[in-house]
């Protein structure tokens, strides 16, 4: 066949195919329906076929260059999915996620309570009977706090470190994931290091270090105990949606708490990256106390502002079904 009876012959499904990807650019594939994907994507081989029988039959001519450039445009279409855009991830940061912690705040509540509740039970008893300390933490833990001068010199951060937040991101996973065990794992978890950081915080009381102690816990322990409740909050969510489905059926009311809780895990991930960063680079820094204690007060007014600023009349949202 001729290269201009080729041309022709074929013309037509060229300018189809070049009407569909402009047609489809303008939309987003979300919005497309199911009829128009499957003509692109027909009109879309068919061309790959023609510019295989023009390379084949004409050489580098300009109609296999044109034909190159519709199929390279087709299949940057069809292909390639489109970034999700930076605004996207800003608003669920920023809007969505607020309102959606402000909807769960009686569960946010209660995951405090139960961990603020834990911390004051082993706190009490450890500071009227310090015996009773080793009943709660390990003894080299104790010992670590007992041993230092009251300096922030002297006192051995990172043993304490260990004890209560470098696994804060376990902990929020697993008081996240307990929530399968009809809230019971979750709140083992609350629970279990509710009395851990109640009870060194007596040691240190005791001892005569608690303004170093705390010094070096509350910069990067306000984040991260946030970060723990709201991982409670998603773990008790699991748990409210298998015992109490409501008016769906108990498979339904789990997939769509499950979800829920799975957003509100995902949401404290980069609050205890800052978390981490604020341990790392700032607690441990040779400096006066006052100035830590600030910061933790910095930190609680914007996570205060962060839950309670008003957002677009707390639109509510919407988790997929």
């Amino acid at each position: 066949m001729r290269e201009v009876l080729f041309i022709n012959t074929n013309q037509k499904t060229w300018t189809e195919l070049e009407e569909a990807i402009k047609s489809f650019s303008s939309k987003t594939k979300k919005n497309t329906d199911n009829d128009t994907l499957h003509r692109l994507f027909f009109l879309y081989q068919t061309v790959c076929g023609h510019l295989s029988i023009a390379r084949t039959r004409y050489g580098n001519t300009d109609t296999v260059e044109y034909l190159n450039s519709l199929v390279a445009r087709a299949h940057q279409v069809i292909y390639v999915s489109k970034p999700k855009k930076i605004s996207k991830i800003i608003n669920f940061f920023f809007r969505e996620y607020p309102i959606m912690l402000k909807k769960e705040l009686p569960t946010f509540l209660i995951s405090t309570g139960i961990f603020i509740l834990s911390f004051l039970l082993s706190f009490l008893i450890v500071l009227l009977r310090e015996d009773y300390a080793l009943s709660f933490v390990p003894v080299e833990y104790a010992d670590a706090i007992r041993n230092s001068d009251g300096s922030a010199a002297s006192f051995n951060y990172s043993i304490a470190s260990v004890a209560i937040f470098t696994n804060n991101i376990r902990v929020g996973i697993t008081a996240f994931a307990l929530g399968i065990t009809f809230g019971i794992g979750t709140v083992y978890v609350l629970v279990k290091n509710g009395v851990l950081l109640g009870a060194l915080s007596a040691v240190a009381v005791n001892a005569g270090i608690g303004y170093t102690y705390w010094s070096l816990i509350i910069p990067h322990g306000i984040p991260e105990l946030f970060c723990i409740f709201v991982c409670g909050a998603a773990g008790l969510v699991i748990a409210k949606s298998i015992v109490f489905p409501g008016i769906y059926s108990r498979r339904k009311s789990f997939i769509l708490g499950g979800k829920k809780s799975l957003m509100l895990f995902l949401g404290t991930i980069p609050l205890f990256i800052l978390a981490g960063l604020t341990e790392g680079y700032f607690t441990p820094l040779p400096i006066d106390p006052l100035w830590k204690y600030i910061v933790a007060i910095v930190w609680l007014i914007i996570l205060l502002i962060y839950i309670l600023l008003p957002r677009d009349k707390d639109k509510p949202v919407k988790i997929q079904s």
